[in-house]
């Protein structure tokens, strides 16, 4: 019922504007198949599942734009998460816009937008993944899925993706492309009171695209609510050859403690992705995460296969094969050393 009210709510008050004769879209993706994978637990059980967003994460989101003069536009974005076997919302918190609430201006000097956004440094991240953001749920960029750090390590802040996180709250990001050429800078408020360092956070990256030579980097500097420092950089490049493009990078995050030194989160990879057909694309990566602390350290590594076949420009039948191989503080709750996982599905974009 609430969704249903919210929905109206939004549809009358786009219709109620109509006089300003705003712009605004409905879109979203659902994502929805099988997922295999091995060792699991300690006993070395296999796991069969329904696969929720493994290809694109589920979304409903709403995209408005009014023209202010001047050649500026006035924009904004509500995007919410939701599981596609359930329906429920993607997220522990019962937040409704989980995944993107902002609003801002942009015109020929650039756009400023402000509000819960993604960070440069996942943008980068995208620009750079073999896979362009597909299988989040499996590969290590972004949220660092498959990925589990020591408790120690997550409680100080260090981040599984190695690079920043996501999304930022409570943020401001200034951007402007001319031609090739992308730039980006960032700056969340950490609404501490008496103290504006406290968790907040700085970022400033670049990205271009300029013929066959693609090239990328952002930098990030945090600090927790602690006071102790997060530096984390993301940066690579690539080639278009034909039918092939072929992308290499690195993210690397470094968080300061009290008492137990530097933790460290490293993330390299490299891959190649190719147009067998207009309707069908392959691609292959590998992707290589190292954790070091005083502790201990631990590594994972991830090989994974993808295909897709798009019926249309919205809808693609989609499989993969991955395999996992854990050492030392990264090996998981299973205490198994390696996994293998496959999965299969069909993504509808809306």
């Amino acid at each position: 019922m609430k969704k249903t009210t919210l929905m109206f709510w939004l549809t009358s008050m786009a219709a109620a504007s109509g006089h300003a004769q705003p712009n605004v879209t409905v879109y979203g993706s659902i994502d929805a198949g099988l997922r295999y994978q091995t060792n699991v637990n300690a006993e070395g059980d296999g796991l069969l599942t329904m696969g929720t967003g493994n290809y694109y994460s589920n979304r409903l989101g709403f995209r408005g734009s009014e023209d202010i003069g001047g050649g500026n536009k006035l924009r904004f974005t509500l995007e919410s998460g939701f599981v596609s076997k359930s329906g429920a919302l993607d997220n522990s918190n019962g937040v409704l816009f989980n995944r993107t609430a902002s609003v801002g201006i942009g015109g020929k000097w650039g756009n400023i937008d402000l509000g819960r956004q993604y960070t440069i440094a996942f943008r980068t991240e995208k620009f750079l993944d073999p896979f362009d953001h597909h299988y989040t749920g499996i590969v290590p960029l972004s949220s660092g899925a498959g990925t589990t750090l020591p408790e120690a390590a997550r409680t100080a802040g260090l981040g599984a993706s190695s690079s920043s996180g996501t999304r930022f709250n409570n943020s401001v990001l200034y951007s402007r492309t001319s031609g090739p050429l992308t730039l980006q800078v960032q700056y969340a408020a950490g609404e501490i009171a008496g103290d504006t360092s406290k968790g907040s956070a700085q970022a400033a990256g670049f990205m271009y695209a300029g013929g066959p030579l693609l090239l990328a980097a952002t930098y990030t500097q945090k600090e927790t609510a602690a006071g102790f420092d997060n530096h984390a950089y993301v940066a690579g490049g690539g080639f278009k050859a034909g039918k092939a493009t072929v992308k290499i990078g690195q993210s690397r995050e470094r968080q300061a403690t009290a008492s137990a030194g530097e933790y460290r989160n490293q993330t390299t990879w490299a891959g190649i992705s190719y147009d067998v057909t207009p309707a069908v694309e392959v691609a292959l990566a590998a992707y290589r995460s190292r954790f070091t602390s005083l502790a201990g350290n631990g590594q994972r590594e991830l090989l994974i296969l993808g295909a897709s076949h798009a019926f249309s420009k919205r809808t693609n039948l989609y499989a993969e094969l991955d395999l996992n191989r854990y050492e030392g503080a990264l090996v998981p709750a299973s205490g198994q050393q390696r996994q293998r996982g496959a999965s299969f599905g069909i993504n509808h974009l809306f």
